[in-house]
């Protein structure tokens, strides 16, 4: 999958212009390239879900959202549903069906069906579900549960399955994963993000966001406090959001933060 408008950085990939959602989202304009993983941060209630719901053109908002230059407005469900995919924060279904079935309802059935088996076996190998693809969905625990709907999401514009898949957004996806699936996760969405896609996801955790994105954009009480590289995460930033004093601990050329005893 070749990079999206990497080197263009006149040409985002996705861009919000005058974004709002009233009592909701302050207006803002953003204008992200594809190629990166961008981490939203922000104390609950901040925004991170209605933004993001807003960007998938899942909730109705003011100004205007573009995708490769065109608006969502303008764009058929089928359309949208080819260049985006979004896993929401909530997920209301309760699949009383295999797996391996729920896995198949992200696919596209046009597809030839060896590069469809190839790509979830592929996927099931990256984040450890193997194992699960024949029992019952509605019996899994709720990390084993939400693997599987990221699967699913990430089917949706797999490389190799649909070329045409620019952005994937993903609300809280870390969680209930336990540390060594968010690892495997994290991995595999950068991998995807250097493949050309715009990965955008809401994350709590503050240390995990500056090891592995590329972008982070913070928000509090609907508005936009900052966004930009890693480097903008320091501890002026972490009280005046979320009301803690840290320590900033560099080691190994890395840094993270700890809330001060």
């Amino acid at each position: 999958m070749s990079p999206v408008n990497v080197s263009a950085a006149f040409s985002p990939v996705l861009a919000a212009r005058a974004v709002a959602i009233p009592t909701r989202l302050a207006p803002l304009d953003l204008a992200w390239q594809g190629g990166q993983l961008v981490a939203l941060l922000g104390p609950n209630g901040s925004g991170k879900s209605t933004l993001l719901g807003a960007l998938a053109g899942l909730l109705p908002s003011q100004g205007n959202v573009l995708l490769d230059g065109q608006s969502i407005l303008d764009m058929s469900w089928p359309e949208l549903a080819r260049q985006r995919a979004m896993l929401p924060q909530r997920q209301p279904q309760l699949f009383h069906i295999p797996v391996f079935q729920v896995l198949s309802l992200g696919l596209d059935e046009a597809t030839e069906p060896d590069a469809r088996n190839q790509a979830v076996l592929a996927l099931c190998r990256e984040l450890e579900l193997d194992a699960l693809l024949a029992r019952d969905f509605s019996r899994l625990s709720g990390g084993e549960q939400q693997r599987v709907l990221i699967a699913r999401t990430l089917l949706q514009i797999w490389p190799g399955l649909n070329p045409a898949g620019r952005v994937l957004l993903l609300d809280e996806p870390l969680a209930g994963l336990d540390l060594h699936h968010q690892l495997a996760l994290l991995r595999l969405l950068q991998r995807l993000s250097r493949q050309g896609l715009l990965v955008v996801i809401a994350i709590h955790d503050i240390n995990l966001a500056i090891d592995w994105a590329d972008r982070i954009l913070c928000l509090q009480q609907g508005a936009l406090v900052a966004e930009g590289g890693v480097d903008i995460i320091d501890e002026a930033l972490l009280a005046r959001v979320f009301q803690i004093k840290t320590d900033r601990i560099e080691a190994d050329g890395r840094v993270w933060f700890r809330p001060s005893l």
